[in-house]
């Protein structure tokens, strides 16, 4: 479970540590850039420990195209089925709950961006990669402490750059400033508090515009941060440590240097570092296994934002077998 919610930082606060140009812009980007009314549903279901696969129908059935690409997800050799699956129902069955909750969360944001145009140099695809592994590795961390609901962090995990995706899709100018600063040899941290860019302050007040739930404001703010959290400690905490280990075992954003506390990380968490070389271990088989099959089903997509969300779609297929070992 989550921890109780408490104060999180001032709005105006924080976006005070933020470019004016940007700040100005990003209540109009939460407007005109909104999630899917579905994704907010989804969310609510997310959060609601009630909630039952019937629900879950319900919300698919209001949006025919989702519901369509989750009877598609079914039908995936991965679940090497005898007979065809032809209804949303016997979908849930196949593909779990739980997972098919974070499988059309993640259908629902990567819809809101377009990373197929970035600034010269920078990798958008490599952006996408690392959120999902970052996501991934949320989930085994809260299935290994018990700290957080795993659902809440494989979402705050894929949410945690939702800064720089802004950045990147919305405000390319400023990036590529940015960029220059990284070339001339500054540090990627201080590069962007010096051009006012801090990708985790602008994730934050997107989040806050969003009226995301406080465990993913939270997670977005003080990911590179955990000791400084206000609230949620854990689920900061948690998904520094995924992003460490993200970066560790081969998918990081080459710009980011982490510089976090990982005694703390872990004791907040109450992981030992025997569990933690344990679970470097399995990940280091798990997500390269999973890599080419996210690389192949997002570069095959023809249309806009059609190879993100197969991305999504091989992710699930991945992690649905492990999940259902838990």
């Amino acid at each position: 479970m989550a921890e109780s919610p408490q104060t999180l930082p001032d709005y105006a606060e924080m976006a005070a540590l933020v470019d004016p140009q940007v700040t100005h812009r990003l209540p109009d980007i939460g407007r005109l850039v909104s999630l899917p009314q579905t994704t907010y549903t989804l969310l609510t279901l997310l959060m609601d420990e009630r909630s039952q696969a019937e629900d879950l129908v319900k919300v698919l059935s209001q949006d025919p195209a989702l519901a369509a690409k989750v009877i598609s997800l079914s039908n995936s050799s991965f679940y090497s089925l005898q007979q065809p699956v032809s209804t949303l129902d016997r979908a849930i069955m196949v593909i779990g709950f739980k997972e098919l909750e974070f499988m059309a969360m993640g259908l629902g944001l990567s819809e809101t961006f377009d990373l197929s145009k970035v600034p010269q140099g920078f990798d958008g695809e490599g952006l996408w990669l690392h959120s999902l592994s970052v996501s991934f590795i949320a989930r085994e961390l809260a299935i290994l402490s018990k700290a957080t609901e795993p659902s809440e962090a494989m979402i705050t995990g894929l949410l945690h750059e939702l800064g720089l995706i802004i950045l990147v899709s919305k405000f390319p100018g400023q990036f590529q400033q940015l960029m220059e600063l990284l070339s001339a040899g500054m540090p990627f941290y201080e590069a962007e508090a010096a051009l006012g860019l801090r990708h985790d302050v602008i994730g934050y007040l997107l989040a806050r515009n969003w009226n995301l739930p406080l465990v993913f404001q939270a997670g977005i703010l003080f990911h590179h941060r955990p000791k400084e959290a206000t609230s949620f400690k854990a689920m900061a905490a948690l998904v520094a440590l995924a992003d460490i280990l993200a970066h560790k075992i081969g998918y990081s954003l080459q710009m980011e240097s982490l510089d976090v506390d990982l005694p703390y990380t872990l004791t907040t968490l109450g992981i030992s570092p025997t569990q933690l070389q344990n679970l470097i271990k399995e990940l280091m088989v798990a997500i390269p296994q999973a890599h080419p099959l996210w690389l192949q089903m997002m570069r095959s997509g023809q249309t806009k934002n059609r190879g993100l969300r197969s991305k999504l779609s091989s992710f699930l297929e991945q992690d649905g077998g492990q999940a259902r070992k838990h």
